[in-house]
């Protein structure tokens, strides 16, 4: 790859992420777009559709780098048009966890993460997981948490950042019963009882030090894991097995994976990095070096 190429970029900007501060975000935009030996093309986000056309024509031109201004959920959904494609992505953080973007290593800051596209030769391949069509990266789930998903305000969402997700918690607790859920992992038949069930691909949840289970983004594996009763002593115990406790009491791992069925006898919702995606039944399975990026 020249040189120039590498310098050319082309912008994905998510102008509704949690943090995404337009002033701020449009001033450096142009300020590194217009420095020496960088060129570039900057695509505003409106739609699934008008994106998929815009990067389609993106690489028909010769882009290499493709660059995310957002969260987690527009890095992933950019990624989806990449995947099968020798192409590298960058990421410049404005959601609200970017989990992604801490576990990569890259700056949370906007002007440091736009610095690393120019200043590092770097790059990491991660895997990631497909559901009905899709691409994520972090993870999936089906109880509790996927209720909260449904649960959460946008309002909410942009003036209490990461506390909004707690209070969509509380709201969905009504919800948190043990269920039965039918199981294949990896083609073996399994049953068991859950009132939250995780599929985890990146082992971390909220930042890189809180851990939900031993996952890792480039291990070709997807983790299970559930928490058994849908109580708040139980929920409040799982809690601390992310932030607080090494060894785990309430998160129980059942098994390692790279395709997970999950059934139950009424449709649940399931969510993937934050966002409603569909109901089950649903397959998730692992998609192996699924993306690559810019890194430190």
């Amino acid at each position: 790859m020249s040189r120039h190429k590498e310098k050319k970029f082309f912008f994905v900007v998510n102008p509704r992420s949690g943090n995404y501060r337009e002033k701020v975000v449009r001033k450096r935009l142009a300020d590194f777009l217009s420095a020496e030996g960088v060129s570039g093309e900057v695509h505003y986000f409106v739609d699934e559709e008008t994106l998929r056309q815009s990067v389609g024509r993106a690489i028909a031109e010769g882009f290499r780098s493709f660059i995310v201004v957002g969260g987690d959920g527009m890095v992933a959904l950019v990624a989806g048009h990449l995947k099968g494609k020798r192409l590298r992505m960058g990421i410049v953080p404005t959601g609200t966890a970017n989990m992604l973007a801490q576990l990569l290593g890259i700056p949370v800051d906007n002007r440091k993460a736009l610095e690393v596209l120019t200043s590092s030769t770097r790059t990491k391949t991660i895997d990631g997981l497909a559901i009905s069509g899709r691409l994520f990266f972090m993870n999936a789930s089906i109880g509790l948490s996927s209720y909260s998903i449904q649960e959460l305000r946008t309002e909410e969402k942009s003036l209490l950042k990461s506390a909004a997700y707690v209070l969509a918690v509380l709201r969905s607790m009504r919800k948190a019963v043990t269920r039965t859920f039918y199981l294949e992992i990896d083609g073996k038949p399994r049953q068991v009882e859950a009132a939250e069930l995780f599929v985890d691909n990146a082992g971390a949840l909220g930042t890189p030090r809180y851990r939900l289970s031993d996952a890792r983004l480039d291990d070709g594996k997807l983790e299970v894991c559930l928490v058994h009763k849908g109580t708040p002593a139980e929920f409040l115990s799982a809690m601390l097995d992310i932030f607080v406790r090494k060894n785990k009491r309430a998160i129980h791992w059942i098994g390692s994976a790279e395709q997970v069925r999950v059934d139950c006898e009424q449709p649940l919702p399931v969510q993937a990095d934050g966002d409603a995606v569909t109901e089950t039944p649903v397959t998730i399975e692992v998609v192996p070096a699924a993306a690559t990026f810019i890194v430190p």
